[in-house]
């Protein structure tokens, strides 16, 4: 399989959208109460649960399913960009579509498991590494203030958007 420039410059500018996708998504459909579920299911459920300290952490095996998101976010937000990428494809008149659904499928699956890797540590080679401490500090410091450190896999959009608070120790 060759890869072409317009399938990589498609994932490239895709996964930096993602991150602009993801703050929009957490600020206003997860912090705010627009739209109920997602609004119940994290800010009050999630972040009742996991908060800042050692309560941070999962402590309780019955809250494992409050972690991750319910199964059907993935098909349901890969699919809802399917005509969005095509569109933008066909304006364009360059191939990105395959590079670009493919840098939001890997941003959501980083998204996954980064978050849950910063909930329930286990030592995994990840956590140790120093890229990973930093993510976990960003993301630690948005269970003390919500509405700060929006991004958990790329932060780029927290700091273009004013949202980016250095982690305390």
């Amino acid at each position: 399989m060759t890869f072409h420039f317009t399938e990589v410059a498609g994932f490239i500018s895709l996964f930096f959208y993602a991150s602009f996708f993801e703050w929009v998504l957490h600020r206003f459909l997860m912090h705010q109460p627009i739209w109920s579920y997602p609004f119940k299911s994290h800010a009050l459920i999630h972040h009742g649960i996991f908060r800042s300290g050692p309560t941070y952490f999962l402590t309780h095996d019955e809250d494992l399913k409050k972690v991750r998101f319910a199964w059907w976010n993935a098909p349901l937000i890969l699919g809802l960009h399917v005509p969005l990428l095509l569109w933008i494809q066909d304006l364009l008149q360059m191939n990105i579509f395959f590079g670009g659904m493919t840098a939001l499928g890997l941003y959501y699956f980083l998204y996954e498991y980064l978050h849950f890797c910063m909930h329930v540590p286990k030592e995994r080679w990840i956590e140790k590494t120093a890229w990973f401490s930093w993510l976990d500090s960003h993301h630690h410091m948005h269970h003390r203030r919500h509405y700060n450190n929006l991004n958990v896999v790329l932060p780029l959009a927290d700091l273009v958007l004013g949202t980016l608070v250095p982690a305390r120790d």
